[in-house]
């Protein structure tokens, strides 16, 4: 069986950093290494045979070259030159290198205001800094992502009718795919929902075959983190020896 992975990028972002450690958030090959280990784990299900990859589509924004005003020094920077800008291009690089996925990258996100971080927020509710203490690195910059809908929509319908794949696994928790999963399931692909242990509401159920979140709860993830480097160390030593 072949399987296509679709994965909306601001929510999987989104999802790893309230679910790992900090010290993934901002560490692009950390984030690359996520996006394909929790796709590849799509392949492999328990009494359930093996499927193979066609192909992970990445969907994000380009980082945007936009003078903005920080929203604590009320310095001017560019945006591509601050903590976040710096780790969306990371990690974009770090996408492309690896093998089978392909990043879909739709319009330049405008930024028009700010928003405290992950990081930042957890860091004020228990209490460890005081708001007085916040810095400019402790706010990301929001706006709207545009053209990320339509990508995975044309690709959705690309797949189903080409008949490329027997499964799409989709790593989201809108529901704004539910028209293209839809145009998909009509044409007999299997469906299948990841939405990170995310919460989704009962109607999305009526648009796909299977919900599955290969991603590791929040109590387990830096267990799950801590085997990764478990591994990443007998295959160094093995390359020494």
């Amino acid at each position: 069986m072949l399987t296509a992975i679709l994965i909306d990028g601001p929510f999987f972002v989104k999802r790893i950093r309230q679910i790992f450690p900090q010290v993934v958030h901002y560490d692009g090959r950390a984030m690359a290494d996520l996006v394909w280990r929790l796709s590849a784990a799509h392949l492999f299900e328990r009494n359930q045979p093996k499927r193979h990859l066609f192909r992970i589509f990445f969907y994000d924004s380009p980082c945007v070259d936009q003078k903005v005003n920080l929203p604590v020094s009320r310095t001017t920077v560019d945006i591509s030159k601050t903590r976040e800008g710096q780790f969306k291009l990371a990690f974009h690089r770090q996408l492309q290198r690896k093998r089978k996925l392909a990043l879909r990258l739709g319009e330049p996100l405008e930024v028009d205001q700010w928003r405290l971080s992950e990081d930042a927020q957890a860091d004020l509710l228990g209490r460890r800094i005081a708001v007085e203490e916040l810095q400019d690195d402790d706010f990301v910059p929001v706006g709207v992502a545009r053209g990320i809908e339509l990508r995975m929509g044309v690709d959705l319908a690309s797949l189903a009718y080409k008949r490329q794949v027997q499964q799409v696994v989709l790593i989201t928790g809108d529901g704004f795919f539910a028209a293209g999963a839809e145009l998909v399931r009509h044409e007999g692909i299997d469906i299948v929902l990841d939405p990170m242990w995310h919460s989704i509401s009962e109607e999305v159920f009526t648009h796909i075959d299977g919900l599955r979140s290969t991603c590791p709860p929040a109590d387990r993830a830096s267990e799950f983190l801590h085997r990764i480097h478990a591994e990443h160390a007998d295959h160094d030593e093995e390359v020494v020896v």
